[in-house]
């Protein structure tokens, strides 16, 4: 189990344990609002003043409700930019006023005096932060000072992955499919220079992941099936896993091999929230499979609510109307307290299995959309969770992408739960809207809160973890790849684009860093367009981060441009 500095652990839900890890991430940003006092021109000093008191205060009341004292070591990284400073420190306490929020709704009545002083501090300093102009990026992308992009191979089409065997040598994959009806080769490319060398091909897409054990390559196939295979060279392909629900609005996750020897992956929700509707008409799957639905891993009673649409799958929509339940096909009602069995084949589960395809077993549940997967430097495994989007029949708004330590049997909270928050909180109600309800009866223990919440929409995609002689070291770097449109977009995000970017988090503090920014995405310019994957090699220690490439998102549909992926290395000036 993951702990702070003091020994608090981050997945330990009971009151005394949260009160003290909240004093404890509070205590760590002390500095940062003393930082901000020295730093803010002097018509801010003011209103830093009173955010700083107001920060004491919040520690002042947590003191209180904490049982004994908490250690705190020094963590936190105070930037040159003090503008980027403000923005970083609004951004945090408005997550942890909508923690204490919850938490005092659920009986936490310590929080409730916390809550109303961090949602005044993060106000004050979004007013700070209004007033102070953020740096402009120079030229057409910006990247860490004291570090250099280049570019490794290019005509890349739909790449997804960048992975090395056990020499360092630098293998990368190329997709074979995005969303819409675009379709390309599905296979794995060892990169020497310019030249690039097919070492497996005719594979099943979208490819989500791929790694080298012991001569032999591991792939994580999408589609409907998916399945998992292990392909030597020159002696053709195996199936290990078959059967996997990797169809709808999200496929599988990389593929992580863990101390134990078992191989780790993970499969995505087929809908944004639990129910099936338009949206999924729209991302062309609902005709496809018009009886298919979310499937749980483990038993659920269904609250019974029901959403009504247009039947999209009749003949003229207009002339017919449906009404769909939570884990049921389209235009299929739920009653209240109706049993959903748990099954092997799941959607939003973690699984692992023995190298030979023995021993599959779900892992952890209740995960929208794990796309990166990674074992930490000390064994722990760490997912990185697409958080809701504002669509569908069931809209959910505000929504960060999430970090999760995975516990052994834990539930995260899908559909219920976003980022380790019930949707019903007022941050999570859609725009002109009534206040979300739950889709399950009852709920499981939630395994714990997220390591780190990114930004909503940034699609934080894969990540690795930065080796000292990189710099940075122990941080994780995460390749975000952008919004897919307007479904995927936070209407309360005014003028912000998140993703097209390289970032590194420290988890400890909450702090989430640009590394490297697309300052004009879209554009399919000479730099990296919508990161996917960013990935040390253990040879050279520089970061591998492929690019996707140009993918049109417009009302409706995506348009993907073929050829215009690439693989690119930083590396220390």
């Amino acid at each position: 189990m993951l702990t702070l500095e003091g020994g608090i652990p981050l997945n330990d839900r009971t009151p005394e344990s949260l009160s003290r890890r909240y004093l404890q991430r509070a205590l760590l940003l002390r500095p940062l609002y003393q930082a901000v006092c020295a730093l803010v021109p002097p018509d801010g000093q003011p209103l830093a003043r009173q955010a700083l008191e107001l920060h004491m205060r919040e520690v002042e009341l947590l003191q209180g409700a904490s049982a004994g004292p908490v250690e705190v070591t020094p963590g936190p990284e105070v930037p040159d930019d003090p503008a980027l400073l403000v923005a970083e420190l609004a951004e945090l306490a408005a997550q942890a006023a909508t923690e204490y929020e919850v938490g005092a709704g659920q009986g936490q009545h310590a929080l409730e005096a916390v809550a109303p002083v961090t949602t005044e501090k993060s106000a004050v300093l979004r007013e700070i932060a209004q007033r102070m102009e953020r740096r402009p990026g120079q030229g057409d992308y910006t990247l860490e000072p004291g570090y250099v992009l280049e570019r490794v191979v290019s005509d890349l089409t739909y790449p997804t992955s960048v992975l090395f065997d056990g020499d360092g040598g630098v293998y990368v994959v190329e997709g074979g499919f995005t969303y819409g009806p675009a379709k390309g080769p599905a296979r794995v490319l060892k990169v020497d220079g310019q030249r690039l060398t097919v070492v497996a091909d005719g594979l099943q897409g979208p490819v989500s992941g791929a790694l080298w054990h012991q001569g032999a390559l591991y792939v994580a196939e999408g589609g409907a099936p998916g399945r998992i295979s292990r392909v030597v060279p020159g002696q053709g392909r195996t199936t290990l896993v078959s059967g996997l629900r990797t169809f709808g609005d999200h496929y599988g996750s990389e593929l992580a091999l863990g101390p134990d020897g078992y191989l780790y992956f993970g499969v995505g929700t087929a809908t944004n929230s639990g129910v099936v509707g338009f949206d999924n008409y729209i991302l062309g799957w609902l005709v496809q499979h018009p009886h298919e639905h979310d499937v749980p891993a483990r038993a659920i009673r269904l609250a019974g609510d029901n959403y009504w649409d247009l039947n999209w799958l009749a003949g003229d929509p207009r002339r017919d109307q449906a009404w769909t339940g939570a884990f049921k096909p389209f235009g299929t009602p739920a009653r209240p307290g109706e049993v959903i069995r748990g099954r092997l084949m799941a959607n939003g589960a973690l699984y692992r299995v023995r190298l030979d395809g023995s021993g599959l077993e779900v892992v952890a549940d209740g995960f929208r959309n794990v796309f990166g997967l990674r074992f930490s430097p000390d064994g722990r495994l760490l997912a990185l969770n697409h958080g809701f989007d504002g669509r569908g029949l069931r809209p959910v708004e505000g929504d960060w992408d999430s970090l999760w330590e995975v516990v052994r049997g834990g539930w995260y909270g899908w559909p219920d739960f976003a980022s380790g928050l019930p949707v019903t909180a007022p941050r999570f109600r859609p725009r002109g809207q009534p206040q979300l309800r739950f889709a399950l009866l009852e709920h499981p223990p939630l395994a714990g809160q997220p390591l780190l919440r990114p930004a909503p929409h940034s699609a934080s995609m894969k990540f690795d973890f930065a080796p000292r002689e990189f710099g940075f070291a122990g941080q994780l770097f995460i390749a975000q790849f952008g919004p897919g449109g307007p479904m995927t977009m936070d209407p309360r995000a005014a003028g912000a684009t998140p993703g097209f970017r390289v970032v590194r988090a420290n988890p400890a503090s909450g702090q989430v860093r640009d590394f490297y920014v697309n300052r004009r995405p879209g554009t399919g310019g000479n730099w990296p367009e919508r990161p996917i994957d960013v990935k040390f090699c253990p040879r050279d220690r520089c970061l591998y981060l492929v690019d996707f490439g140009v993918l049109e998102a417009v009302p409706g549909h995506f348009i993907p441009h073929a050829g215009s992926g690439s693989l690119w290395r930083i590396r220390r000036a």
